[in-house]
């Protein structure tokens, strides 16, 4: 990846001893967290679909009082480096923060609304569907501009789409594109106006496209660089790409000539990258960033210290993550092709202790393959779930046997250097050495640890996999559906992909949870992933911050600067 020597603020941090000489963590009780709250329904539900309007929502108005202040450097404490600015190919949350506001989307999720799920125009003024539900028209912005000055047309967002959809163009092999596999066609009446038709009636469609990673980029620029984004950055948005430094951080200023008026508000976001959790913290204590980037997590006892001594300064929220934490299994070779022997290491968890170790609590015990809320499986059937309560070592043994493997066998764990998945995985090689299974912890940076990810070169692997919005569409087809981009295991089932298939087209609510449910009971059998426990995310910012409401459906919808300011 291009770097650049322009960095100048902390440089690889200057400040370091001042940091390190308050970063020791405070020795205090874990505070108990609240409960998560339910993963809500995106803005556009299925019973809208069924009977569609013209959907252009308004922006959730500021509240009266006091006025945003123009100027000012938002600092954040970022965990690690980006591994591209590519938003079509990348999942990772450290590109994620740096290119959500450089770029824009057709719609977007309003960052007032929260915890309500509101679904805006971004480079549109309005879209109509029509009545049958499978035909949106969007009518664009005018005046839009790339960052190179170039106008943005209706050719630029059919090729976004067409770029993530079809890998036979070569210019980006991109996860998401079974997302939009339901788009049979996108015209372009005008340079303002694109008509995206639909094979059926897709109750998820508009909040699927409203995430980040369906970013609008020019084609112009794409075709110049033979499809390679992963070193440029030109958008729409309202921050403008300065500068890189591998391991020290990164630079966005602000686009004087963003197309909606009077934003944004501040001069720059500067983004610092401390890969030690705790440096990372003291420099939030210290006001050396103002705003703490959710990933990796704060822990809960450094919640609790800022709780207990900086209140009135910092504030703090823990909100609900549609992102399960656990073990990932190479399903397409031996041994872990074999079901039996992903359903023995699930008996051997402990998902209480699990989480409270790893996370101190903040999140919630996990084995179906949805989010808490309304989509998954209830409560009593789970407990009747064997090795949901409590481990069943006895029952996993009898289950390597019938494998072959009364002994046990060795194998090697991928695993992503971060303090959550690091843990993790300790808790999965102890889990598992009483029934006779010998684990090899591999840990690696996330460049590489995403490679092997993709080119499926692990046995298994252990660490998480967070989705854009809790929607069965999106969190049971990215991690499960056949020739997934980020169905990292190779896990294939033609019912179950019938099934979500069928999910995908029924707009009736209590149909769709019904087979949404049946899904998640064969996920259990089958058992792709042996899924720990679901995370909630501590955000924490300096009360100086303003404009910062924190998204319900998780953190990848935090990153989007648009409308921060400073009070000072």
């Amino acid at each position: 990846m291009r770097t650049k020597n322009r960095f100048t603020a902390i440089s690889c941090f200057t400040l370091l001893g001042v940091l390190l000489a308050s970063c020791a963590p405070a020795a205090a009780p874990t505070p108990t967290p609240r409960p998560p709250a339910p993963v809500k329904a995106p803005a556009a539900t299925p019973t809208a679909a069924a009977t569609p309007k013209p959907a252009a929502p308004a922006p959730t108005p500021k509240p009266a009082g006091e006025q945003p202040r123009y100027g000012g450097i938002l600092t954040v404490g970022v965990g690690g480096d980006p591994p591209s600015f590519d938003p079509h190919r990348e999942s990772a949350m450290y590109s994620a923060v740096i290119t959500s506001s450089a770029y824009n989307r057709v719609v977007k999720y309003d960052p007032l609304a929260w915890p309500e799920v509101k679904v805006i125009p971004d480079l549109t003024t309005s879209w109509d569907v029509s009545p049958d539900g499978k035909v949106y028209t969007f009518n664009l912005v005018k005046g839009a501009k790339f960052h190179d000055g170039t106008p943005l047309t209706a050719e630029d967002v059919r090729f976004s789409f067409d770029r993530i959809r079809d890998p036979k163009l070569g210019l980006t092999n991109s996860p998401r594109r079974h997302e939009l596999a339901n788009i049979t066609s996108i015209d372009t009446p005008d340079d303002y106006t694109v008509k995206i038709t639909l094979g059926y009636p897709q109750a998820s469609f508009i909040p699927i496209i409203a995430i980040y990673y369906f970013a609008v980029m020019p084609k112009r620029v794409v075709l110049e660089k033979k499809g390679d984004m992963t070193q440029t950055m030109v958008g729409t948005g309202p921050f403008k790409f300065k500068d890189y430094a591998s391991g020290a951080g990164w630079e966005l200023v602000k686009n004087p000539n963003y197309f909606v008026a009077g934003r944004p508000y501040l001069d720059a976001v500067k983004g610092y990258i401390i890969r030690d959790q705790f440096t990372r913290f003291a420099a939030l204590r210290t006001k050396n960033v103002l705003w703490w980037m959710p990933f990796p997590y704060m822990t809960m006892s450094q919640a609790k210290v800022i709780q207990d001594t900086l209140s009135d300064k910092i504030s703090f929220k823990l909100e609900v993550l549609p992102a399960w934490y656990g073990v990932a299994f190479n399903v397409t070779k031996p041994p872990w092709s074999d079901a039996r022997l992903r359903q023995a290491v699930s008996l051997t968890f402990d998902r209480k202790r699990m989480l409270q170790v790893v996370l101190e609590g903040a999140g919630r015990v996990g084995m179906a393959a949805q989010p808490p809320g309304e989509w998954t499986l209830p409560e009593d059937e789970m407990m009747k779930v064997p090795g949901y309560a409590k481990p069943d070592l006895e029952g996993a043994k009898r289950l390597l046997a019938e494998a072959g493997f009364p002994n046990g066998f060795k194998t090697e764990a991928l695993v992503k250097a971060d303090r959550t998945s690091e843990g993790l995985s300790v808790l999965f090689k102890d889990a598992v050495a009483p029934i006779g299974i010998t684990v090899d912890l591999n840990v690696a940076e996330q460049a590489v640890f995403n490679d092997r990810q993709f080119r499926r070169a692990f046995d298994a692997y252990a660490s998480s996999q967070g989705h854009g919005i809790g929607d069965p569409d999106v969190t049971l087809g990215d991690s499960y559906l056949t020739g997934s981009g980020l169905n990292y295991s190779g896990y294939s089932n033609p019912y179950y992909d019938d099934l979500y298939l069928k999910q995908k087209q029924t707009l009736d609510v209590g149909e769709r949870r019904k087979i949404v449910w049946e899904m998640q009971r064969i996920l259990l059998k089958d058992v792709p992933v042996a899924i720990a426990f679901w995370a909630n995310t501590p955000y924490a910012w300096w009360k100086d911050v303003r404009g910062f409401n924190p998204p319900s459906i998780g953190h990848r919808h935090s990153f989007d600067f648009t409308e921060f300011w400073l009070a000072r």
